[in-house]
């Protein structure tokens, strides 16, 4: 075996080209390693965490094995390539990024449960749902064609891009959330995070409304600016302020001041929209 084929299955990156015995090959060489360094730990600190570290590698890498082993057939039902750009297709990776998903979550639990922190591995894996659902069956949105206009490939409604800032918004959210210690508040700064998880994943019912075409670099680049701003203001508020109704300043000075920085930030916003309307009419 000559070093082109040898490193072809160190990094198995043209698959195409890979015989089935060497993409076996190319998931035991870090495999069989890995998992005699954890016997060989838990041998020496009689601690079986290093295997549970093990089994959790192969669960976390196992929709990468699948996809080695099961190439033709994802490419049939799937459509890997793109055949607009370079790359991989929109509706591949969304659902790449979604069968990734369960074995995060089961790192996450496994994780946070050895470590004492149980409920906050539940509460973190929480904000990978909505992402996964949207990407999962929202094919009419998430695809190669939404990069068609007319004659001309733009941007689209890439699904890294929304599912992983859905994602990040969640995380961010239902973190603050179970932190605080007032439930109400807790329960209603989740249900904001929620909301803001399903804005993310609905671009398309954005360019229904807004002026601006959200499928350019950027009008996408604009509304998840924007979206992103909007959230972490308020989360702001509410872990900064809302925790502790008795400390809210009421006064006029307070009022006045929140008033003015509000109207600037939305007068800003509305400037950087009419900008980015202007330089996609030129």
């Amino acid at each position: 075996m000559d070093n082109l084929r040898i490193s072809k299955i160190l990094l198995p990156l043209d698959i195409k080209s890979l015989s089935m015995l060497e993409r076996i090959c190319s998931i035991l060489i870090y495999t069989i390693p890995l998992l005699l360094l954890a016997i060989l730990t838990c041998m020496n600190l009689n601690d079986f965490f290093s295997i549970v570290i093990w089994i959790l590698y192969c669960i976390l890498f196992s929709p990468w094995f699948y996809y080695l082993l099961n190439y033709e057939r994802l490419e049939k039902k799937y459509k890997i390539m793109s055949d607009i750009r370079f790359g991989n297709s929109y509706e591949f990776l969304s659902k790449l990024m979604v069968f990734s998903v369960p074995g995060i979550i089961i790192t996450i639990i496994t994780i946070t449960y050895f470590l004492n922190q149980l409920n906050l591995g539940i509460v973190i894996s929480s904000a990978f749902i909505v992402p996964s659902l949207a990407l999962y069956f929202r094919n009419d949105v998430f695809n190669d064609e939404s990069c068609i206009e007319g004659e001309e490939i733009i941007l689209g409604y890439i699904p890294t891009w929304y599912g992983l800032l859905s994602l990040a918004v969640g995380i961010y959210g239902y973190f603050n959330a179970f932190k605080l210690s007032n439930l109400t508040i807790a329960i209603t700064l989740g249900l904001i995070t929620l909301i803001f998880q399903i804005l993310f994943v609905i671009p398309d019912k954005f360019n229904r409304i807004l002026s601006f075409e959200v499928r350019r670099k950027k009008g996408c680049l604009l509304l998840l600016i924007s979206l992103s701003i909007l959230f972490f203001l308020i989360s702001m508020i509410f872990s900064s302020h809302m925790a502790n109704f008795n400390n809210i300043d009421l006064t006029f000075e307070s009022i006045m001041m929140k008033v003015i920085t509000w109207s600037i930030a939305i007068i800003l916003a509305i400037l950087f929209a009419r900008k980015i309307k202007d330089m996609n009419q030129k």
